[in-house]
């Protein structure tokens, strides 16, 4: 399908992207090591609220308390069979338990990649394993599910900084109990493999010293609000543009670039006001790297009312503009707006997104509320060359292979300096988001395609359905889909009728129907807690209330354990049904809304 060419309006604003304001902004915003609620990160607020202030937005500061935490200092000696004492350079992580003042010490266990048969068979309760690959806050939790005293993860090139919390944002009575509780430390790769041969070799001891800072902070959330001018049944509705100040170290890509980025859009698209028939809501978070977006998740709890009733679509940035970031193909959206994303970094960049189900990463806190959202991480370093363990957790984070090869090596490490970013590059990426913004703000009829979203929905219940071997019924959930594709069929040919030019009625009729289905599937589509909780931070697949389905064919069905799940599975698809039947009805209500109009007869809605 070809895409839909830049208006002259929108290669206007292309080309009034400034690299200098961006390289400037960037350069600002890194000379501060933003650790969440600091002094420092503090002043990198109060520089960008005077940016907005200065464009002409309507500014708000939040402050939300918020458990964060940080490693301070690790230290690892290895003892090998032959007497052999060596110190090993280490990092601890985020949220992982500081050891005794006296350390931790004792006989290394090597676990493979740290799975729970690995875990198991290897005995590894009471020990401290070491285990392959990058750590991982779900990773974590399986080791200390497995009864660890603490772990020592081989990582590849180089340390970066993890943060270990399972929680998304801060934890509540029920999840408390998943703070991480053991200490735990990354290794490099090339240290990871003399120690492995150490093991060959003979009984190899290793003694842990770590110092984590965890505790309550003040973070700040700031939102800059730039009202639409031309007033009408759409003026209360806006677009979401956010992404997280706090950083590891300077964070020049991770996430400066990205503030940069998020600043020249409010500086553009508030020189263009007067076009708007939606709003624009700039946020700012903190909370993102030190707290598990706790600054997003406290403001979904803050406003929720207000993003689920007026928040038309969430466009999230981050780390934009890398040195050697040449692949614009791997960006996370959702299903009803990857063609709409696509279209345009194809006209800007020539690339078009692969399919990927959106990852559980990048604050994405509003699933619950039904926002469709897009984009996290926009362009990426190519495959050749990546660190092969860094790919790995890349490819966990984005639900599968992926033709790019993640972020920078300098990712969440003291070398995100300003010199990793590219100046032309992180323009791209700026006119990339602009357009995308501006045509969220401006079009009548909102980009949203369910219709696509139904199809993900069908192809991922006949998945579910072949794993649990007809232990199950799920054909309310299968008839359901099946009638609200045929009501979107209808829809569908409206909403074209509608972009080619309608009264302001129908545009409005349709776009409230559109963000009603949002609101109606997003939820059943990728949240197993539904509307006002969070999921845990960890991978997650369509339709996750129903996934556990596949346990049945193993189960007896005699067994307790069946008939629990079986219970849980038929309230689970209570929930999907009543998401598909309230999306039914908004479409259905609509469709009779727009017949009357075109009998002239006031709607019944």
């Amino acid at each position: 399908m070809a895409s839909t060419p830049l208006t002259e309006q929108e290669r206007s604003l292309v080309d009034s992207v400034s690299t200098d304001k961006l390289m400037a902004s960037t350069t600002t915003i890194s000379q501060w090591v933003r650790l969440s609620g600091t002094p420092e990160e503090a002043r990198a607020f109060d520089w960008i609220e005077g940016q907005l202030r200065n464009y002409g937005l309507e500014v708000t500061r939040y402050k939300f308390p918020a458990l964060v935490s940080w490693p301070l200092d690790a230290a690892l000696t290895v003892t090998t069979a032959d007497g052999g004492e060596h110190e090993v350079p280490c990092r601890a992580h985020a949220f992982s338990a500081p050891t005794p003042p006296e350390g931790l010490e004792g006989q290394l266990l090597y676990v493979g990649k740290g799975s729970e048969e690995e875990l198991r068979e290897a005995g590894a309760a009471g020990r401290i394993v070491l285990v392959d690959g990058i750590v991982a806050q779900n990773r974590n939790m399986v080791a200390e599910q497995a009864g660890v005293a603490g772990s020592i993860w081989i990582a590849g090139s180089q340390l970066h900084e993890r943060l270990l919390l399972p929680t998304w944002g801060m934890p509540t009575p029920e999840t408390a109990h998943l703070i991480p509780r053991t200490p735990s430390v990354s290794v490099k790769g090339v240290d990871g493999a003399r120690i492995k041969a150490a093991m060959e070799k003979g009984p190899v001891r290793v003694k842990l010293h770590t110092k984590v800072f965890k505790g309550w902070k003040e973070i700040p959330v700031l939102i800059g609000d730039l009202r639409p001018s031309i007033q009408g049944g759409e003026a209360d509705t806006f677009v979401m543009l956010s992404g997280h100040v706090d950083s590891w170290y300077y964070g020049a890509m991770d996430n400066g670039s990205a503030n940069a980025t998020m600043l020249e859009v409010a500086r553009l698209l508030a020189l263009r006001h007067l076009s708007l028939r939606r709003g624009l809501r700039v946020a700012f978070w903190s909370g993102h790297s030190h707290g598990r977006y706790a600054g997003s998740a406290a403001y979904g709890d803050h406003a929720w009312q207000d993003l689920h009733d007026h928040c038309v679509a969430h466009v999230n940035v981050d780390s934009t503009g890398a040195r050697g970031a040449t692949v614009l193909s791997e960006g996370n959206s959702m299903e009803e707006l990857r063609p709409f994303a696509s279209d345009v970094i194809e006209q800007i960049a020539g690339q078009r997104l692969s399919r990927h189900r959106y990852g559980r990463s990048g604050d994405q806190s509003f699933w619950g509320h039904g926002i469709p959202a897009m984009l996290m991480s926009l362009s990426e370093q190519g495959p050749e060359g990546a660190d092969p363990v860094l790919l790995a957790l890349h490819h966990q984070i984005g639900g599968g292979q992926s033709a790019g090869g993640g972020l920078g090596w300098w990712w969440h490490t003291p070398e995100d300096t300003v010199d990793k970013i590219d100046p032309e590059f992180l323009r791209r990426d700026t006119s990339i988001y602009a357009v995308m913004v501006y045509r969220l703000c401006t079009s009548a009829v909102l980009p949203l395609d369910y219709t696509a979203v139904v199809a993900e929905l069908t192809s991922e219940l006949d998945a579910i359905r072949a794993t649990c071997g007809g232990s199950f019924d799920f054909s309310p959930v299968a008839e359901e889909l099946g009638k609200l594709g045929e009501l979107l069929g209808e829809l569908e040919a409206r909403v074209a009728e509608a972009r080619k030019g309608s009264n302001e009625e129908t545009v409005r009729l349709i776009n409230r129907c559109l963000m009603r289905l949002g609101r109606a599937l997003i939820p059943v589509n990728y949240t197993r807690s539904g509307p006002f909780d969070q999921d845990l931070a960890i991978p997650t697949k369509p339709l996750p209330g129903l996934q556990s389905a596949s346990a049945l064919a193993a189960m007896r069905a005699d067994s307790d354990e069946y008939q629990f799940l079986r219970t849980r599975l038929t309230r689970e698809r209570n929930r999907v049904v009543a998401g598909i039947l309230e999306a039914a009805r908004a479409v259905g209500s609509t469709l009779l809304a727009l017949e009357s109009q075109g009998r002239q007869i006031p709607p019944r809605l």
